[in-house]
């Protein structure tokens, strides 16, 4: 019998389609020896929204009620679900004690058994060190906000999370989250991310980059490139504004995405005006403003 990979996301309706091609691409390189079972965290979709994910892998729809979900804090710049992953140990079943978060916009190129696998050591959960955060110090990373974490701590980016959930509950590492984020009442940058990095700060271990590589940040020309991530890609992260389902972008793992659109039967990318002007932005433009970009960013601008 299978073993059975747990895998969990947080999604609204907006992320459906990349949903569906996180699924797909994965079952299409897991090892044969473990089964996929999604608890899929939502607000309020419908039967047949589910049905689109559960025609791809056995899926669990968890709607947290209505008191949970006003005890979650708020962030301006992101939607409800973002905050969810801090419930992920008081909504998964009890018999379960390590999960694989995910966000569903990724596209994926290796068996994630990988991952499963993963000896945590004592550790909570692991992690790929953030690209664009790579330190807590780094611009918009923890920005000394939390005592006692030093500069040099490495910042993890939580699309793609290794969890002992029986660890988290042990420690309460999801309420110290929560609480972390109501102290700093929205103004963190990156939200539960920044949250968990607050937290788990010492407690969590370090993948190889090749399990989390940020697309417009991978072999780019203003980029520094990890040569072996790139030439064999476990997890590609289609972060921030440019959605491979939504617009036309020149990520290298591009053509790869709309190939995985097509055989979900899916449709490419059909955009508003201002879809369309990030698209030719990135790829027409981007290499030669992003040093304009990147102190935007980093002045919390864009």
């Amino acid at each position: 019998m299978a073993e059975v990979l747990h895998i969990a996301t947080a999604v609204d309706e907006a992320y459906l389609v990349p949903l569906r091609v996180t699924i797909a691409t994965l079952k299409e390189r897991l090892r044969p020896s473990l089964r996929p079972v999604l608890y899929l965290l939502n607000r309020n979709l419908t039967d047949s929204q589910l049905d689109s994910i559960r025609c791809l892998v056995e899926t669990h729809s968890i709607v947290p009620d209505s008191v949970t979900l006003e005890s979650l804090p708020r962030h301006s710049s992101f939607p409800r679900e973002a905050a969810f992953p801090l419930l992920l140990p008081d909504l998964l079943p009890k018999s379960i004690d390590r999960i694989l978060f995910l966000d569903p916009d990724l596209l994926v190129l290796d068996d994630v058994g990988k991952i499963w696998e993963t000896d945590l050591a004592g550790n909570l959960a692991a992690a790929v060190a953030d690209q664009a955060i790579p330190l807590a110090s780094s611009p918009r990373g923890l920005n000394g906000r939390r005592a006692g974490i030093p500069d040099d701590a490495p910042y993890f980016n939580a699309g793609v999370l290794l969890i002992d959930i029986n660890a988290w509950r042990a420690d309460d590492i999801a309420k110290k989250a929560r609480d972390y984020l109501t102290e700093h009442n929205g103004s963190s940058d990156f939200f539960h991310q920044e949250a968990l990095n607050a937290v788990l700060w010492d407690k969590w271990l370090k993948l190889e980059p090749r399990w989390n590589l940020i697309a417009s940040l991978t072999a780019r020309p203003y980029s520094a490139n990890d040569s072996r991530a790139i030439e064999h890609p476990g997890i590609v992260h289609f972060a921030g504004k440019f959605k491979p389902w939504r617009i036309r972008v020149s990520s290298p793992f591009a053509s790869a995405y709309y190939d995985a659109l097509a055989r979900l039967g899916e449709r490419t990318p059909s955009c508003n005006i201002t879809e369309m002007l990030l698209g030719i932005y990135d790829r027409y433009l981007r290499d030669f403003l992003y040093p304009t970009e990147q102190l935007l960013w980093r002045s919390r601008l864009i």
